[in-house]
């Protein structure tokens, strides 16, 4: 693999991620995903590492920076609402 190649994929993986932040934001403003919904958390943590890839390879770190804190927060956002509800299930449970 020459070095033009590789740096088509980086590319290629910015215009991907910048794909999934604007379906996710679409999907939600019409209202066909919900911001605890699975498919956009992951959408987000996705779109936000590749975009940190690309931004970080081209040497743009305050934007490699916010993107992979976005993919942070998407996998906060997973987490916590994985955990919500559980905790939910448990509570029903015990009624």
């Amino acid at each position: 693999m020459c070095f033009g190649d590789i740096n088509m994929i980086y590319q290629g993986m910015g215009w991907l991620g910048t794909l999934l932040f604007l379906v996710s934001y679409y999907l939600l403003v019409i209202k066909k995903w919900r911001l605890s919904s699975y498919a956009f958390h992951i959408s987000n943590l996705l779109g936000g590492i590749l975009l940190g890839i690309n931004t970080y390879v081209d040497h743009s770190y305050p934007a490699a920076f916010i993107n992979i804190a976005w993919a942070l927060i998407a996998l906060y956002g997973m987490y916590n609402d994985k955990w919500r509800k559980r905790g939910r299930r448990h509570a029903a449970d015990n009624q």
